[in-house]
C-alpha cells in the first residue's frame, strides 16, 4: 500500500463533519497487486459477518481470528502464537532477503498486538490527536473516553484502583466495527507514579446504535 493511500484513509476519518458520517466510512485496503488486505490478524472479524463471501488468500494473511463479539480481557492476538506465512508468499518477493524481512516484520507485528501501526493488517496510526473527531469532541478526547471506559471495567472486574491520566497515542482498525488501540498513562494507586497502560475497545458504525464496548485494559509490556 502506498503512503498516499494510507494518508487518504486517515484524512477521510479525521475530517468527517458528524459522528455518523465518520462511522459509516469504510476504507478499501488493497496492495499494489490488488490483493485484499482486509483480512487476517486482529481485524478478521471486522469483515466476517454472516453471509459474507470468503476473502481471497493474500500473502499477508494471519491465521484468522474467529470471535464474533469480543469478551472482556480476551486479546484475539493470543490465538496467534506464531506467524505462519501462506505457502504462496515467497512468490511475491524478488529474493530471500526481502522475504525474510517481511517475515520478521510480521513476527514483530504479532508482538506489538495492534498497539503499534500494522498497515499490512489494516491497523493505522491516528496521526493528529488534536483534530476534531466529531463536531463536539477532539480525537484525544474520544480516545480518552474509551480509555476511561476500559479502566472502569478493569477496576470493576479486578477491584483495582487504576486511574486514567492522559492519552499517549492511538491506532485504529476500521470497518463496520472499529477496533481502537489506545496507549495511555495511568496511576495504579493514589499518589503512585504514572505508568504506561494499554486499552482496547470496539466502537460501532452509526447504523448499529450501540455504545462502545471495552475489550481489555492492562499495563504496557514494559510494565508487566
Amino acid at each position: 500500500m502506498t503512503s498516499t493511500e494510507s494518508t487518504d484513509v486517515t484524512a477521510a476519518k479525521r475530517h468527517s463533519e458528524t459522528e455518523e458520517e465518520t462511522h459509516n466510512k469504510k476504507p478499501k485496503m488493497e496492495d499494489e497487486d490488488g490483493v485484499n488486505l482486509e483480512e487476517g490478524g486482529d481485524c478478521e472479524e471486522e469483515f466476517d459477518d454472516a453471509g459474507a463471501k470468503a476473502k481471497p488468500k493474500g500473502y499477508l494473511k494471519y491465521p484468522p481470528a474467529r470471535e464474533v463479539e469480543p469478551e472482556w480481557d480476551k486479546d484475539s492476538f493470543d490465538d496467534l502464537d506464531e506467524f505462519v506465512p501462506n505457502p504462496e508468499s515467497r512468490g511475491y518477493f524478488q529474493n530471500d532477503e526481502d522475504y525474510q524481512e517481511f517475515c520478521e516484520s510480521r513476527k514483530q507485528a504479532l508482538k506489538d498486538r495492534g498497539f503499534l501501526p500494522d498497515e499490512a493488517n489494516n491497523i493505522y496510526p491516528i496521526v493528529d490527536l488534536e483534530e476534531p473527531w466529531t463536531t463536539q469532541t477532539t480525537t484525544r478526547e474520544y480516545l480518552a473516553d474509551l480509555a476511561r471506559l476500559c479502566v472502569k471495567k478493569l477496576n470493576e472486574e479486578e477491584g483495582s484502583t487504576v486511574e486514567f491520566l492522559s492519552v499517549v497515542r492511538g491506532n485504529i482498525c476500521a470497518g463496520g466495527r472499529w477496533k481502537l488501540y489506545i496507549t495511555f498513562m495511568a496511576r495504579e494507586h493514589p499518589g503512585g507514579d504514572p505508568v504506561e497502560y494499554q486499552a482496547k475497545a470496539m466502537d460501532f458504525a452509526g447504523g448499529y446504535n450501540r455504545p462502545p464496548f471495552p475489550i481489555l485494559c492492562r499495563p504496557a509490556p514494559l510494565n508487566r
